[in-house]
């Protein structure tokens, strides 16, 4: 019985196939994903990758390839390399794919040249690979670059850029050295041939003793120092010792990282024997001419290079040259020049300079450096500094005026602001004395006023007019803190400040004075804060507003802007600012303005334009005091009739603005013994009964040298000293020191008629406990003594930056 062959087990064979076929499906979405971020890869970035068959025909590219070929990705695909390039690169191309493939080393390409299909020519940079199967048969090759065709170009440009120079060089009929003050770096070969000195015996030596004689060195050493860019003679040496002269003009460059100078060495033996055979021959003089136009030539370019405008004015002052740089600086051309109608000389100023060229042309006589002004062709007027001297003609007799004018508006401006500076620090120490004197004696009022009042009721009659004298004194105190602003000295108390929220409350309490002034706010919400002492800013504004409005006696609008800027040393240097992070604020008015005259002295102390009833001259002057002594400037633009604006700069700060504290009139008594050091004996008396009424005991020093006695027997006993800045002999600095050298924890209250800046700054810096300025009322003295006694610490208590 034939045996029945078994069943074939179905079920298993399909589900072996669908487990292989799901792990194919799975291994094609692996691929699918892979070959997605690939193109995703080659699609994004710049460099270039391409596959290709070993023929060289293209099989895949990145889209960067169309991109630089200009070849849709259709036409691309499938060109070999011989269609888009020269027969030496492709040639070039297969050599280098031949050992990629005989070796399956990788290769880099430098500088393969291709033509895009608009026929530009590019360059790319390449590494090629070999591509294997998965039988490790070599079946293609694959590449990776970038476009360097720019760089090939900059290349190329260089090279032939130093080939032109290297040959100019060369052919260069005069002499050409480089040195740096007078070592020689580099020379040409006429250099060489005119002194017979090989190139290695000229480098690095000094061509100042080698090459130029005894006696013209001190010159050919004093026109290297200058800087010197017209031409001039000396005499010089060759390798043999021979002497011949030689006309030298250099200038200094940039070479090789460092600045040089390049100097043009011309043989002008010749022209000298010219010249001495002129006064002999008259076919002589003819040669003679005709060198001379070659170096008309010569100064021709040289006028038509110089940064300083020059004009040529013939014997009836009539234009007939200008330089490139004329037109530019002053905007006339020649032809506006000649056409007789042009205002470039101011009307007051053309008679004497009309007489200094007669005199010029008749006399021989020059000028240097004078200053002056000139038209500009918009109508402004322009700073000059004038140099001239009258020019023969080839038969010796006076032609004409050259003319040399250097700009130097911005060196005006900059020596105006100097001069500002100094004439206000000048006053402001006139000033700040008398701040202090009066402040002394403001004191000496104050106190007794205090004292009057401390126990009268306000009911009593005589209350109402000690309170109005007190006024008086606080408006007097007020004068003298605008001195200070003057002298740069008197920043009180420093705080952090939001300066947007202080000009908000400042429009408004001035809005309120002045209704007929509108006031609009242009305020940067982003605007840093700043560290000031808040209310001489507030005085600041109100100086600048109060001129606005006598600036606009009817009424009108006020524009005030802030913003943050950050400031160069370009912007600061003429106000003697430092560069930094600043805020900016702008005050513009639509008053009356100012002209020039008006504008350069409305910063100096008492100078007003105003009727004496309505003005001091010390609003703007304490105004750019205190803007200074806050380490900033005021700027000013103006124009007659046009309104005026004031541009103030601070510097930022980085702390955070500090919370308002409400004011407290309270007297604050106490208990304590304080020693009380001045040499003015009125403020003594004055002050000692102002700190008994206030429950403490008294002990007194008229100077330095007393009260340091009085603390070493009795310092277990005193409680607190209020020291004097100044004082003669021993003053309060060296005192401070002294005291606290023999009790380091020793409570000091600093008080002056001057402000916290200079000299009082520095000793609260050193650690002293607060400071209080004269003349101060009864209330702040009390809240300064409690300040400082209840102070665990022997540091200063006031903010001072």
């Amino acid at each position: 019985m034939p045996i029945k062959p078994p069943e074939p087990d179905y079920e298993n064979h399909t589900e072996k196939l669908k487990i292989e076929n799901a792990g194919l499906k799975r291994q094609m979405a692996d691929l699918q994903l892979a070959a997605e971020r690939f193109d995703v890869f080659c699609s994004s970035m710049k460099e270039i990758y391409f596959e290709c068959g070993l023929n060289g025909d293209l099989t895949y590219f990145s889209p960067t390839l169309c991109e630089l070929t200009g070849y849709p990705a259709d036409e691309l695909m499938g060109k070999n390399n011989r269609e888009y390039t020269i027969p030496k690169t492709a040639k070039q191309m297969f050599d280098i794919f031949n050992r990629v493939y005989m070796t399956g080393k990788p290769a880099k390409i430098s500088d393969y040249e291709i033509f895009g299909k608009d026929g530009r020519l590019r360059y790319l940079e390449l590494s090629a690979y070999l591509i294997r199967d998965a039988l490790d048969r070599p079946v293609g090759f694959r590449g990776i670059g970038r476009d360097v065709t720019d760089r090939f170009v900059m290349i190329k440009e260089l090279r032939d850029s130093e080939e032109r120079f290297r040959m100019l060089n060369e052919v260069s009929f005069s002499g050409i050295m480089i040195h740096d003050n007078g070592m020689v770096m580099d020379c040409n070969a006429e250099l060489c041939r005119m002194t017979g000195y090989a190139v290695d015996e000229l480098i690095h030596r000094n061509g100042v003793e080698l090459l130029c004689a005894p006696e013209s060195r001190k010159l050919l050493i004093q026109k290297i120092a200058v800087g010197d860019e017209q031409p001039y003679n000396i005499i010089a040496l060759k390798k043999g010792g021979t002497r011949f002269p030689v006309e030298i003009q250099a200038r200094n460059i940039p070479y090789r990282g460092k600045k040089v100078r390049v100097a043009e060495f011309r043989d002008v033996t010749e022209r000298k024997k010219a010249e001495d055979a002129l006064r002999k021959s008259r076919v002589r003089y003819r040669q003679l001419y005709k060198e001379s136009l070659k170096a008309e030539e010569l100064y021709q370019s040289l006028l038509n290079s110089s940064a300083d405008a020059i004009i040529l004015l013939d014997a009836d002052q009539k234009a007939q040259y200008i330089n490139p740089a004329f037109t530019r600086i002053f905007g006339w051309t020649l032809r506006d020049l000649t056409c007789g109608n042009v205002l470039h000389v101011p009307r007051p100023l053309a008679l004497s300079f009309s007489e200094t060229m007669k005199k010029i042309m008749l006399e021989g006589v020059s000028i240097q450096g004078f200053e002056t002004q000139r038209h500009i062709r918009n109508g402004n007027i322009l700073d000059v500094s004038i140099s001239a001297s009258r020019y023969l003609d080839h038969g010796g007799n006076p032609a004409g005026v050259v003319l040399i004018l250097r700009d130097i508006s911005e060196q005006k401006r900059y020596q105006w602001h100097m001069e500002q500076a100094q004439k206000m620090e000048s006053i402001g120490t006139l000033a700040g004395g008398v701040a202090h004197d009066f402040n002394n004696l403001l004191m000496g009022i104050q106190g007794r006023l205090s004292l009057l009042m401390l126990n009268m009721p306000q009911s009593d009659a005589r209350h109402a007019h000690l309170k109005e004298m007190e006024d008086y004194v606080i408006r007097a105190a007020d004068l003298t803190r605008q001195l200070l602003g003057i002298a740069r000295s008197g920043k009180i108390e420093v705080k952090t400040t939001e300066i947007n929220a202080l000009i908000q409350k400042h429009n408004r309490m001035f809005g309120r004075t002045c209704k007929e002034m509108v006031i609009h706010e242009d305020l940067d919400p982003s605007l840093c804060a700043a560290d000031v002492d808040q209310r001489q800013i507030e005085q600041v504004l109100l100086n600048i507003f109060v001129n606005a409005s006598h600036a606009m006696p009817s009424g009108g609008d006020l524009y005030i802007r802030t913003s943050n800027e950050r400031l160069d040393s370009t912007r600061t240097a003429p106000y003697d600012a430092t560069p930094g992070q600043y805020i900016r604020i702008s005050i513009t008015d639509a008053g009356i303005g100012m002209d020039d005259a008006v504008r350069k002295r409305i910063f100096e102390p008492f100078f007003t334009t105003k009727d004496r009833e309505r003005g001091t001259g010390l609003g703007l002057a304490s105004a750019y005091g205190i803007i200074r002594n806050h380490g900033g400037f005021i700027a000013v633009y103006s124009e007659k009739g046009k309104g005026s604006t004031f541009t103030i700069y601070i510097p930022a700060s980085t702390s955070t603005p500090e919370d308002e504290k409400p004011n407290d009139d309270e007297i604050v008594e106490g208990e304590g013994t304080v020693l009380l050091v001045d040499d003015e004996e009125m403020i003594r008396t004055v002050a000692e009964e102002m700190i008994r009424a206030l429950g403490y005991e008294v002990i007194t020093a008229e100077g330095g040298a007393e009260a340091l006695t009085v603390f070493r027997e009795r310092r277990d006993e005193i409680d607190i000293i209020i020291l004097d800045l100044i004082m003669p002999k021993m003053g309060g600095s060296e005192t401070f020191d002294r005291l606290r050298e023999v009790d380091a924890g020793a409570k000091v209250l600093l008080s002056s008629g001057y402000g916290i800046n200079g000299e009082a700054s520095a000793i609260m810096k050193r650690g002293c406990n607060d400071f209080i300025q004269k003349p101060f009322s009864i209330h702040e003295l009390s809240k300064k003594i409690k300040a400082v006694l209840t102070s665990d610490r022997s540091g200063s208590s006031t903010e001072c930056r």
